[in-house]
């Protein structure tokens, strides 16, 4: 199966593969992106928009949102509340390559989050609160983790950290699951 995509950090679908969960793993579910990862073959999104019409995201396509895109089901364990529709949507609206420059700053400042304050167990609701919040929300949020919670084992960061995202999710009507 042969494609042209070249933003392999951009989901056909319109996912933030940087923000996922299995791109930070370290098992052997892995993934390595929209166009590299060997299950992308198995995807009919990426069939559809990178293989059959050479498109970087279904942003491009003149029928997005259609059916397939709009019914496309969260992944096992990591509910992203269709995120994705909104990602396409603003694909559309500000370009491709401004959407990606936003994704990258989430990007670091979860690697950065993920390494301090992950204990193992808390890499899902880390990936999803950092896809879910706007770059200001998650600079408030790191600089509030890390005034209160910075000096304390790496098992309690992680629980107060997950209850600091709960209330800035809860300050922002944002659900998490």
């Amino acid at each position: 199966m042969e494609t042209t995509k070249k933003h392999t950090m951009s989901g056909c679908c319109g996912m933030s593969c940087s923000l996922c969960p299995r791109f930070h793993t370290d098992g052997k579910s892995k993934c390595l992106g929209c166009g590299p990862d060997p299950h992308c073959v198995y995807c009919s999104t990426y069939k559809c928009c990178s293989v059959k019409k050479a498109y970087e995201t279904c942003a491009e396509c003149i029928d997005s949102p259609c059916a397939r895109i709009s019914n496309l089901a969260d992944w096992k364990r990591f509910s992203t509340g269709k995120r994705w529709l909104l990602h396409i949507e603003e694909i559309k609206k500000n370009g491709l390559e401004k959407w990606e420059r936003i994704q990258e700053q989430k990007a670091v400042l979860l690697k950065q989050a993920l390494e301090q304050y992950n204990s193992g167990r808390s890499k899902g609701i880390i990936c999803l609160s950092f896809l879910l919040f706007d770059i200001p929300t998650i600079q408030k949020l790191l600089e509030k983790a890390n005034a209160i919670i910075s000096d304390i084992e790496l098992k309690d960061r992680a629980k107060k950290f997950k209850v600091l995202i709960k209330e800035f999710a809860k300050k922002k009507e944002i659900k998490l699951k």
